[in-house]
């Protein structure tokens, strides 16, 4: 009984161990990100499901980048999207993204389709989402 128990002890102490060499770890050799700001609006449906995203932020990784670099991303979901059709997605007036939808139902838009850098967002300005001619959705951004 006692050599299961001392088993036992071993096993914990050296998973607590482990956990605390990877978080020191992580803490010398991680990459530190600096944020200036990060927005996000959410899509829903009148159920209360997301269908949508639109993520941007202003940031940089500290001893990478000199200056802090505009970062966005926008996911939609949608049965609306057509395979083929141009996506632009606004943030008030200011066209911040755009692409073309690649699979019918979905487009993901990264870093590439980047259109304009220029943006300094505060909270509650309105994220336009417009294909097909007609803007299909909008919602205020807030704090992420």
């Amino acid at each position: 009984m006692d050599t299961l128990f001392s088993i036992a002890v071993y096993i914990l102490f050296g998973l607590f161990g482990f956990l605390l060499l990877l978080f020191v770890l992580a803490v010398l050799f991680g990459k530190r990100i600096k944020k200036k700001w990060e927005y996000e609006a959410e899509f829903r449906d009148s159920d209360g499901r997301e269908f949508g995203e639109f993520d941007i932020e202003m940031s940089r990784i500290e001893k990478e980048e000199p200056d802090f670099s505009f970062k966005a991303k926008f996911k939609l979901r949608h049965e609306s999207l057509e395979a083929g059709q141009r996506v632009q997605v606004y943030l008030d007036s200011l066209l911040v993204m755009e692409g073309q939808v690649a699979t019918a139902g979905r487009i993901l838009l990264g870093r590439d389709a980047i259109v304009n850098e220029a943006v300094e967002a505060t909270s509650g300005q309105v994220c336009r989402v417009v294909y097909g001619g007609l803007e299909r959705f909008a919602e205020a951004i807030r704090p992420d």
